[in-house]
């Protein structure tokens, strides 16, 4: 994407692109001169070059004709960046004030690559407590800073590993986050694979069934380095945790 594409995605029309990059690359400039060097039709260059005045992308210097040099792109640029931080500040702000339907028992279809991966770094991005996933070891490297800042967070994280003997399942990704939100699916075709997201009670104790058995299968058939065993033992005390807690809500006790 050429740098006239980008400055139009900052809102400038394409001659007002077009003058503005003439401009860096060439001024100072006439509207005669602009319009013999850039795209922007020599009968409109004096009217594109007042707008940029105008939106503070030149500055001009009265004469006869009067000539117009560009912003300091840095200037340019620090502006934009500031007035669409306080966009997304304020959007932000309106959006999370929404009341959300009640979804959880539903499922929710993702479909292309780039954005199944997009939903599953947002979802690690947002657990607060535990971590399960299966992905692809081509994968890992894009989903690594998202995982490594969740065990910072102080979530428990397991990384199953992909079964060598099992390459049909190498091109899928398994999600469970938090014991509440589950992600399912494929990672190819690109263009057409899909995926499916939801907080649904059965797809989520099935994975949760899943990783554990992974949990246990790795750590009785692989030989266990001492890292391995810390893992393998802070698990067991959260499963404990966690099972004691289930047990004291069903029960009705306080169980230490």
């Amino acid at each position: 994407m050429s740098s006239i594409d980008l400055l139009q995605q900052l809102g400038l029309n394409k001659y007002e692109a077009e003058a503005y990059y003439t401009l860096l690359r060439q001024g100072p400039l006439t509207g005669y001169e602009l319009g013999k060097r850039s795209q922007v039709p020599l009968s409109r260059s004096y009217e594109i070059l007042e707008r940029l005045t105008q939106k503070g992308l030149a500055l001009i210097q009265p004469g006869e004709p009067p000539r117009y040099i560009a912003q300091d792109a840095r200037q340019f640029l620090a502006q934009v960046r500031s007035e669409m931080e306080e966009t997304l500040t304020a959007l932000a702000s309106s959006l999370a004030s929404l009341a959300r339907a009640d979804t959880a028992s539903e499922f929710w279809v993702v479909r292309g690559h780039q954005q199944i991966l997009a939903k599953a770094r947002t979802m690690v991005t947002e657990a607060q407590h535990s971590l399960h996933i299966s992905v692809p070891g081509t994968i890992r490297a894009d989903m690594a800073d998202a995982i490594a800042n969740a065990q910072e967070r102080g979530c428990f994280v397991f990384l199953s590993p992909t079964p060598p003997e099992q390459p049909s399942i190498s091109d899928t990704m398994l999600l469970l986050v938090d014991q509440r939100e589950a992600l399912v699916g494929m990672l190819t075709p690109e263009d057409s694979c899909q995926a499916v997201v939801s907080s649904n009670e059965a797809l989520r104790l099935a994975l949760d069934g899943y990783f554990a058995h992974q949990q246990v299968a790795e750590t009785s058939t692989v030989p266990v380095s001492t890292q391995q065993q810390s893992q393998s033992s802070d698990w067991l005390a959260w499963e404990d945790r966690k099972q004691r807690h289930l047990w004291g809500q069903i029960t009705g006790k306080r169980v230490a």
